[in-house]
């Protein structure tokens, strides 16, 4: 703390005035006039974010290459291991460049007798303040400009209550690392991989008869969605004829979209990259893909980059004296939304490329309009007016105020940014709005855009607490966004299959955590110490909500003890898993949304992760086997669930896969293949079996009342493990991340061929 206040006392004026005097009558050497060490300083930076992004490029190579080949649909799981390495590997390069620019400082000021130090100042604020006019293109009149920025204030007086306990708590966090010995220092990254772009190889295809897709088939394989009019992002997609992929190439480990003809055999006919970011997820609507790419940028990125490199200098400066106020605004999370034309399959086409600042959550096509959602945190800034650390920008603009949402009882410092484009003419966004919320689940029915923001137990102070979830309500229409309503309930939720509506109604099931938290006091003095939470209560709640968000129909303290593991709606009848020590199976009577009852209790070993209405009177489950004393997994476990009767529900058939102990599919319902009316479903899986590891994909069918295992092929020697199926016709093709496609047939098995990358 101590430290912190000395450095407070040196002031840009003081340190001035100190090095004029020290400088005396020292010449000014050639080499060290202004002018040439604008051109030094551009020059350094780039040597040194070059050379460290190279070795940064080596390190992840080495020690990531196995996780990062899972690909996208590992995205979530891997993201925490990535910011981690991002925040070890940003600290070498931010110190070594603060010594740069010390150092340049130093010479800049010592020199300052034959400068006019203060004229120089004023021009990099001068130079700044335009930069970031120019920046902000305000959708506003330069004379609205005061009222606009009075209405920036509002959220700067709520961001800066939240900064300030974010720094307490950083600030407790350091102190009791000193005390510790450790190093608490906290820091962020950015990783920008500069690799040269290299010649695409032309994958080698390896063949046998009769292998070849029917053009333009009706009978393929789509991404499985929760609503059937709304279109979901994945990171495949099939239009009966072609297949489009996310890869990650192995040559250069770079990012891209692979296009593959299956008519006559396979083909790659283009490839869409390459990308030095990831991508996340694409879209085929008619002749045009979406791709979806996420990366990050820096404050000195964005300086030089736009060309004024006397800026950098004046934030290097600055960040000398304010290099122990660590708020984050030294990096920026952003999403690019690609749009390409691909009506001819051979030669894609850029058509337009949007930019959203903040990390991608989610989106979908709804009526021919692409909603895209963005969490965009709010990093403190140096100054009030820089708007560009804590508001949302779209392609670079600074969003409205009027366009920004504010709740009353916002507790975090992060955006939902959400944006709408015309897929018809994809060259401007239609309509953008914000949320301040950090919601982590979204819903969006064909009228609906639900957003639920997860609200943790405030501990620090006595009283019964509990978990709660707040929901926000947006219509949509031709593109256009409009808040409707705003509710809360108790609990949260577990994924996004546990919200639905049916008929103006939201249906939701939440578990609740409730905890009664003491005050601690010091036995001898006492001096409060703190809180601390004596009793635990878990248990779960179905709610119903109206247009309003109001709850209108509920049914709470289900299964104590459990938590919730999936849900699923279908009309008037609901069914959700809870989960501790064996699996009940609930099903709910929703025809009366004011009174919505519990029809039947099924108590069986084990849980199901994922449920599917297999068809009217069939459901569906991909879970797991458990012992039912313990509760401890034992292998995936299919279950089909007899629902003709809800108050009687009865697994009819379940298939226990013991040598199996995970799938994407317990997590991501997107890397489910399931077409009930093929009777086809299947997902990759991995487990430890008999001293060894097995690989597989799996692909079933329900036939007689029991399922039956259509094809288990050993994805072992493949060493990308993001793995995802889909057909065509009688055709099953296994995609790997690499850009690796094999085809099987669905008649008999047999393996008709392979495109290798």
């Amino acid at each position: 703390m101590e430290k912190n206040e000395k450095k407070e006392q040196w002031t840009e004026e003081a340190v001035v005035e100190y090095l004029r005097k020290a400088a005396g009558s020292e010449p000014i050497p050639e080499n060290l006039r202004p002018q040439q060490m604008e051109v030094w300083l551009k020059n350094e930076i780039k040597k040194k974010t070059a050379k460290e992004v190279k070795r940064e490029s080596g390190e992840k190579e080495i020690e990531g290459h196995e996780e990062e080949e899972r690909g996208t649909g590992d995205m979530k799981r891997n993201e925490k291991k990535e910011k981690e390495t991002k925040k070890r590997s940003y600290r070498s390069w931010w110190v070594s460049t603060i010594a740069v620019a010390a150092c340049l400082a130093f010479v800049l000021f010592a020199v300052g007798r034959s400068i006019d130090w203060e004229g120089e100042m004023n021009k990099l604020e001068e130079i700044d303040y335009v930069a970031k006019t120019e920046e902000r293109s305000l959708n506003q009149e330069p004379e609205d400009e005061e009222a606009e920025g009075s209405a920036y204030q509002e959220l700067y007086q709520v961001f800066s209550e939240i900064w300030r306990k974010q720094e307490g708590i950083q600030a407790h966090k350091e102190e009791r690392a000193e005390e510790s010995g450790a190093d608490a220092g906290a820091s962020f990254s950015v990783d920008n991989s500069k690799e040269e772009m290299a010649d695409a190889a032309v994958p080698e295809t390896e063949m046998s008869e009769g292998s070849g897709a029917q053009e333009g088939s009706g009978d393929y394989g789509k991404t499985n969605q929760q609503e059937e009019d709304v279109e979901e992002a994945d990171i495949i997609k099939n239009d009966g004829r072609y297949l489009y992929q996310v890869i990650r190439q192995e040559r250069n480990s770079k990012y891209a979209v692979q296009i593959v003809d299956t008519k006559d055999g396979l083909k790659e006919v283009a490839k869409i990259g390459d990308f030095d970011n990831e991508i996340n997820n694409i879209y085929l609507w008619n002749d045009k893909m979406v791709v979806i790419e996420s990366g990050w940028l820096n404050d000195v990125e964005r300086e030089t980059e736009s060309g004024n490199p006397l800026n950098a200098v004046k934030n290097f400066v600055e960040d000398v004296f304010l290099a122990d106020q660590e708020s984050g605004y030294r990096e920026m999370a952003y999403s690019k939304i690609h749009i390409y034309d691909i009506k001819d399959r051979t030669n894609p086409k850029e058509y337009h490329t949007f930019t959203v600042k903040g990390n991608y959550q989610d989106s979908r096509i709804s009526d021919g309009y692409l909603y895209f959602f963005n969490i965009c945190n709010a990093y403190k800034p140096r100054l009030e007016k820089d708007y560009q650390a804590y508001l949302p920008e779209f392609d670079g603009e600074i969003l409205s105020p009027d366009k920004i949402y504010l709740p009353d009882d916002t507790d975090t410092a992060a955006y939902l940014v959400m944006a709408s484009i015309d897929m018809e003419q994809p060259d401007k966004f239609i309509d953008t709005t914000a949320i301040v919320t950090a919601a982590d689940r979204f819903y969006v029915s064909p009228n609906h855009i639900y957003i639920a923001d997860s609200r943790y137990a405030d501990v620090g102070t006595e009283g019964k607490k509990s978990d709660n979830t707040s929901i926000y309500c947006f219509s949509y229409q031709d593109g256009k966004m409009k808040k409707e309503a705003e509710g809360t309930v108790k609990g949260t939720l577990r994924d996004d299959m546990a919200m639905n509506e049916y008929k103006g109604y939201l249906r939701m099931v939440t578990t609740v955590e409730e905890q009664n938290v003491t005050e601690v006091k010091d036995d001898i003095t006492g001096e409060a110490l703190g809180t601390d939470s004596v009793e635990f209560e878990t248990y779960n709640s179905l709610y119903v909500l109206d247009k309003k968000l109001k709850v209108v129909g509920k049914i709470e303290n289900l299964a104590k003890d459990e938590l919730v593991y999936s849900a699923r709606f279908m009309g008037n009848a609901g069914y959700f898993v809870t989960f501790r020590q064996t699996d009940p199976l609930f099903s709910v009577d929703l025809s009366n949304p004011r009174k919505p009852k519990i029809l039947g209790e099924l108590k069986i070993s084990g849980f199901s992760e994922y449920l599917h209405f297999y068809s009217k009177n069939l459901l569906l489950g991909i879970g797991m086997e458990a012992d039912e004393n313990t509760g401890a997994a034992d292998g995936i476990k299919l279950s089909m669930f007899d629902i003709s009767n809800p108050s009687d529900v009865k697994e009819q058939s379940k298939l226990h896969l013991s040598e199996y102990d995970y799938a994407d599919a317990l997590y991501n319902y997107k890397a489910v293949l399931i077409d009930t009316d093929k009777n086809l479903f299947g997902f990759y899986a991995e487990g430890y079996h008999e001293e060894d590891y097995k690989y597989s994909y799996l692909l079933f069918t329900f036939e007689d009342g029991s399922f039956k295992t259509v094809m288990e092929i050993d994805c072992s020697d493949i060493f990308a493990r993001t793995v995802r199926g889909t057909y065509i016709g009688d055709c099953f093709y296994l995609l790997y991340a690499n850009g690796r496609i094999e085809a099987y047939s669905l008649k008999d098995g047999s393996k008709m061929e392979e495109l290798v990358p």
